[in-house]
């Protein structure tokens, strides 16, 4: 640093008395020359600048916080250094220290450089900040409940769809019963009652699966490798795999770990992952390729096959309802796709479909939103 000799310094000491006056405000104030040194600071400056007078005085605003000449806040000062233009700015500023500080200045020309009158805002920005985590989260709760009103009212109609006609049919066998008839009649009644009863207590456990979903508010996430847990599953998978002659591939280059529940990506994958080995078409070897990628704040994942595919113009309200299918297939129930549905939405996602008929499908799961990662 140049040495001042002492008699430019007495005179220099003498100029700065008359920025004594601003010794003792809140506002923190600075005068800073033409080569950018530290010319006059006040006690509040040197508090809101994490310093002291003694290391700001005689040296360069760069040397004391190293970037500053690259931020935002800077050209401010340089418009009105060079131009002689007054301004007034709302700086965000990152101390050496890693912390963070929020000022409100105003910049003006003074003879020896320029003057900045800097207010602390710090609390007051946490406090915003603050102040919008809970309304969002506020925000967040009030889409919750509006979105588990919602699936209540759908929930009831499966409920009432889904049990009416078994009921009926076992009301009115009974009805036949309690009439005289012969035993065998009877006994034929009694048989004709025994698929409906099956079919009510598949039902109704599925009910209760899909219920027990929707009311389970403490799902166990954790750290899971896309990778690591697809493999797992093609083993699982192998003897159907191998029986097709299906080829399953994967891309998580853009992210391979996500924060989810382990139980619930398991049930979701194996869902559509034997989906696309089942409905494959007789006329080609089955491809699947699984894909990760992020669209906007979404966490996303692909699930693409060239198999049978599904006609939209006719099913795209019934793809994930209960008990609907497709395809004449022997094993099909109609159940998969509606119960990965609830697990996808029970953590906050969604799922959709794009599928032509003899084509294929691609299964789109919107997992969580990026700000949502813990």
């Amino acid at each position: 640093m140049k040495k001042i000799p002492y008699f430019a310094k007495e005179k220099i000491d003498l100029e700065r008395l008359k920025y004594a006056v601003f010794d003792n405000m809140i506002e923190g104030v600075q005068v800073i020359d033409f080569d950018w040194r530290y010319y006059y600071v006040n006690k509040s400056i040197t508090v809101q600048g994490l310093s002291t007078q003694e290391e700001l005085l005689g040296n360069t605003m760069m040397e004391k916080y190293p970037g500053i000449e690259k931020t935002i806040m800077f050209k401010s000062l340089q418009k009105c250094m060079y131009e002689r233009t007054p301004s007034d700015v709302l700086s965000e500023f990152d101390f050496p220290d890693g912390s963070k500080g929020w000022f409100e200045l105003s910049i003006q020309a003074v003879p020896e450089g320029i003057l900045i009158l800097s207010s602390d805002i710090t609390k007051l920005k946490r406090a915003e900040f603050e102040l919008k985590k809970k309304l969002d989260e506020r925000n967040e709760m009030l889409s919750q409940i509006v979105n588990q009103k919602k699936q209540l009212e759908e929930f009831c109609q499966i409920i009432s769809h889904n049990l009416r006609a078994p009921l009926s049919n076992l009301f009115l066998i009974g009805e036949l019963l309690a009439e005289n008839h012969s035993l065998e009649e009877k006994f034929n009644y009694f048989e004709m009652q025994r698929p409906i009863i099956k079919s009510l207590q598949s039902t109704f456990e599925e009910l209760v699966q899909a219920t027990q979903i929707k009311m389970d508010s403490t799902i166990k996430k954790e750290k899971i490798d896309l990778e690591k847990i697809t493999t797992r599953l093609i083993l699982l998978l192998n003897k159907k795999i191998n029986h097709t002659n299906a080829s399953i591939s994967y891309d998580f280059s853009e992210f391979n770990s996500i924060f989810y529940s382990k139980k619930y990506l398991k049930n979701i994958l194996i869902n559509l992952l034997d989906n696309a080995i089942k409905y494959c078409s007789p006329e080609r070897k089955p491809k699947i390729h699984l894909k990760s990628y992020k669209n906007n704040d979404w966490f996303c994942i692909d699930i693409e096959d060239n198999g049978l595919g599904i006609d939209l113009e006719k099913y795209k309200k019934d793809v994930f309802k209960l008990h609907k299918t497709f395809h004449n297939h022997p094993k099909a129930k109609g159940f998969g796709l509606f119960i990965t549905k609830i697990q996808v939405e029970s953590l906050g996602g969604s799922i959709n479909v794009n599928s032509y008929p003899n084509q294929g499908s691609v299964f789109t799961i919107k997992l969580y939103r990026t700000k949502n990662e813990e």
